[in-house]
Parts: C-alpha cells; sequence; structure tokens
C-alpha cells in the first residue's frame, strides 16, 4: 500500500483478472487486449458484411432507415457459428462469471459498421439496458464489445461516461461533456462494460470502417432480445453447456405442465 493514514483496508489484486473486476466496479468499464486473433478478426470483417448485406436485402434498405438499423448487424450468430465462438471466448467468459456467477446467458449479440463520414444510430447517448432508471448493487448484465478494426479518435472510437452506471439518470450536458473519455483500442481488443453504464459511438472521420460486435450477457432473468433457441430451431439443444447460454433453460414455459416438466428435468 500506498503511504496513507485512517485506512483499515485496501481491495488486494491477485492476478488480471483481479484487475479487470476492479475496474469494472469502480470505472464501470475495462480494456482488455489481444483477445481476437489476426485470422479472426479477418474472418469478423468478411463476415459481418455478409451477413449484413444478408439481412439488408432481406428487409430492404428503406426499412432499416426508417428504424435506425441502417450499419447494424442483428445477431449474426444465427447466420454464422463462427459468431458464437466470438461470443465464448474463455478470458470474457471467466470474467463475466465472476460478475454474474455461474449461470449467465448471452442476452444479445450485435455488429456495428461504422462508416467514415456517415453518422451511426450508436452515436447517441444510452445504456446496453435500455429506459432503465435505476442503481442495483451487482450488474444485471455486462457488456463486451469486441474492436474488430482499430478504435482510435479518428475512427470514431467509443466514448464512455465513468461511473455513470452508479446513477439513476443520465447527468447534464456540461457534466458529460465534462467527463465524458473516448476509449482508444487495438483491433483485437474487448470493451468490457457494466451495460447500466451511459456511453456512445464517436463520429467516424477516417478512411476506413470501423467494425464492433457487442455481445451482452446477463442473468437469466432478462428476456433475450431474440429468442435465440426459436432463431436457431433448436440448434445446440443437445450440447447442455452451449444450450444453456444461448437461454435455451431460461425461456418463458409455454403453459403449466411445460413450467412444472422444466423443472423435473432439472
Amino acid at each position: 500500500m500506498e503511504k496513507s493514514y485512517g485506512v483499515n483496508n485496501q481491495t488486494q489484486i491477485n492476478n488480471e483478472i483481479d484487475s479487470y473486476l476492479e475496474e469494472l466496479k469502480i470505472n464501470g468499464f475495462s480494456v482488455i487486449s489481444n483477445v481476437l486473433t489476426d485470422k479472426e478478426l479477418n474472418n469478423s470483417r468478411e463476415k459481418l458484411d455478409e451477413v449484413y448485406e444478408i439481412q439488408k436485402n432481406k428487409i430492404g434498405e428503406e426499412h432499416l432507415l426508417l428504424i435506425n438499423e441502417k450499419n447494424t448487424v442483428r445477431c449474426p450468430l444465427i447466420y454464422d457459428d463462427f459468431f458464437l465462438t466470438i461470443a465464448r471466448k474463455e478470458i470474457v467468459l471467466n470474467i463475466i462469471e465472476k460478475i454474474l456467477g455461474s449461470y449467465f446467458i448471452l442476452h444479445l449479440q450485435n455488429g456495428i459498421i461504422n462508416k467514415p463520414n456517415r453518422e451511426h444510430h450508436q452515436s447517441s447517448w444510452h445504456r446496453d439496458l435500455p429506459y432503465q432508471n435505476f442503481v442495483i448493487t451487482n450488474p444485471l448484465a455486462v457488456s463486451a464489445l469486441y474492436c474488430i478494426d482499430d478504435f482510435t479518435k479518428e475512427s470514431g472510437s467509443t466514448f464512455v461516461l465513468p461511473f455513470s452506471h452508479n446513477v439513476v439518470t443520465i447527468p447534464s450536458n456540461n457534466y458529460v461533456d465534462k467527463y465524458k473519455k473516448q476509449l482508444i483500442a487495438k483491433a483485437g481488443s474487448v470493451i468490457l462494460f457494466d451495460s447500466m453504464l451511459f456511453h456512445k459511438a464517436g463520429y467516424n472521420v477516417s478512411a476506413f470502417t470501423r467494425r464492433a460486435i457487442n455481445n451482452v450477457y446477463s442473468t437469466p432473468i432478462l428476456k433475450q432480445q431474440i429468442d435465440l433457441k426459436e432463431a436457431l430451431k433448436g440448434k445446440f439443444s443437445d450440447d447442455e453447456k452451449v444450450s444453456k447460454f444461448l437461454g435455451y433453460h431460461s425461456n418463458s414455459a409455454d403453459n403449466d405442465f411445460d413450467w412444472r416438466i422444466k423443472r423435473v428435468k432439472r
């Protein structure tokens, strides 16, 4: 401990994970470097762009514009198992387990494509659990933003508002402007943050596209953004660990018998 007085206790850091956990608890965010390999990054860029084109052609670009979904890839793991592998990176899940406990699910997975000199819907301040205005002792959800391209000031890297997971409502504009922090991270890094932390994407003035994959992990009491069991048509049902992670075991029951039989089979 550095020189101090009147202090009886200090948090002890025994390993790198402890350091991430301390930062998450106090600041509301932490950055892990070198999570994805160069090969995984190249695959992520190619596959994200491919899935976006599929989704765009399915619903029509005019409808994406109408609902502020342009350059957003909803739940890419439905289209390619590669994205499930990304969501289950061991270092990330180890940290999530320390926070949420042994039973947590993938609440959502979205790809974000920030084109140069174009406004993105994610550039507005928000929480990953939107419209929720409360403070809770232990997080209900943790977000892992995978940096697929370099997060630089020029490319419009993510802004966070430190400690804002500990306030009920977003502070005044003066406060936000004074204390917001832009995070700089290399491709392959993961920005971990409390899903109640206020954050937003910056504006990309660089010459390249900045992509990211956001995975939100939550306690199973939160309803998934997309019902993954339905979307995947029950794929992975035979894999106890993966199906549990995908929320197959925590869906609402269809009726009283279904609710009871689920408990019998536990």
